[in-house]
C-alpha cells in the first residue's frame, strides 16, 4: 500500500515538474530572452545617448570668418565655370580650347560626341576606336549627368540670369609616342572647360601608342538645354562620402589650412623601349 501511494506520488511529482518545464521552455524563457534583448537595447541607446552628448557639447557652430570663407568658395566654383551661349557653343570651346593647347598635336586629336559618331578621322585610329566602341558607350553611360554627376550636392543655387548647372559628356582620342600622349592626358584637365576624365583607355604600342577618353565638362548653359543638372533634394545623383564620425569636422576650418598651389606638370614619361 505504501509503494502504491508513493509511485503516485513520484509520478505527480514528475507531472508537476514536466508541466513547469513546459511553462517554463515555452512561456517563461522566451520572455526572458526578449528581456535580455530589450536591455542590451537600452543599453546601446544609452551608450549612444552619452556619445551624442559629447558630441553636441563639443560642436561649435561656423564663425563669421568660416561663413566668409565657404561664400568665397561657393562664388569662385560659379566663376570656374565657363558660360556659354548657346547649347552647341561649349562643345566648339572645348575643341578650340584643346587644340589652341596643343598646338603640336592639332591633326593628331579627334573628338567624338558619341560613341556611334567616332568617324571621320585618321584610318588606324578610327579603327581602332571602332573595335572599342561597346567600351566607349559604356563610358559615355557612364559620364550621363541625369544618372552619374557625384557634384550636384557641391554646387550653390545658380543666381538668376547666370545660366544653370549643365554638364555633357565628350571623347578623346589621341595616337602619338608614348610620352607625348602621357603629356596629354595629365593636361587634358587643365583647361577652362573643366574637362573630367570618366574613362581612360591605352593601348601601348611602337612607335606610336593610342589611346581614347570620355570626358565630362560642366558649365552653365541658357534654358533650355538638355543637359541640364538638377539642383533640387532628391536628384538621382551619387550623394559626398562624408564620415559623420570624423574628428576633423569637429575642428573649425583654417583658412591657411590649405594654401594656393600652383599647376606643375609631371617630369617626361620615359620610353620603354
Amino acid at each position: 500500500m505504501r509503494t502504491g501511494k508513493l509511485a503516485r506520488a513520484l509520478i505527480l511529482a514528475l507531472a508537476v515538474l514536466a508541466v513547469l518545464a513546459a511553462v517554463a521552455a515555452l512561456d517563461w524563457y522566451p520572455t526572458v530572452k526578449q528581456l535580455g534583448i530589450l536591455r542590451r537595447q537600452r543599453g546601446d541607446l544609452e551608450l549612444k545617448s552619452r556619445e551624442y552628448r559629447v558630441m553636441a557639447a563639443r560642436f561649435n557652430f561656423p564663425g563669421e570668418a568660416e561663413k566668409a570663407i565657404l561664400a568665397h568658395a561657393e562664388a569662385e566654383l560659379l566663376r570656374a565655370l565657363p558660360i556659354v551661349e548657346s547649347e552647341n557653343a561649349w562643345l566648339v570651346l572645348a575643341q578650340n580650347e584643346l587644340l589652341q593647347r596643343e598646338k603640336g598635336l592639332a591633326n593628331l586629336v579627334h573628338l567624338f560626341k558619341e560613341a556611334e559618331k567616332i568617324g571621320p578621322g585618321r584610318p588606324g585610329l578610327t579603327a581602332w576606336l571602332n573595335s572599342q566602341a561597346e567600351e566607349i558607350r559604356q563610358g559615355f553611360q557612364a559620364a550621363d549627368p541625369w544618372k552619374h554627376y557625384p557634384g550636384s550636392g557641391v554646387f550653390p543655387p545658380m543666381p538668376s540670369g547666370g545660366g544653370k548647372l549643365a554638364c555633357r559628356p565628350l571623347g578623346i582620342a589621341l595616337d602619338a609616342s608614348l610620352p607625348v600622349l602621357l603629356n596629354f592626358i595629365n593636361r587634358i584637365s587643365w583647361g577652362r572647360t573643366r574637362l573630367e576624365i570618366v574613362r581612360l583607355q591605352v593601348e601601348l604600342g611602337l612607335p606610336v601608342s593610342r589611346a581614347w577618353l570620355v570626358c565630362r565638362g560642366s558649365y552653365l548653359a541658357p534654358e533650355p538645354s538638355p543637359w541640364l543638372i538638377n539642383l533640387e533634394q532628391g536628384e538621382r545623383g551619387i550623394p559626398l562620402l562624408i564620415d559623420s564620425d570624423s574628428p576633423l569636422l569637429w575642428q573649425k576650418a583654417d583658412p591657411l589650412f590649405a594654401p594656393a598651389v600652383e599647376k606643375r606638370e609631371l617630369p617626361p614619361a620615359k620610353s620603354p623601349w
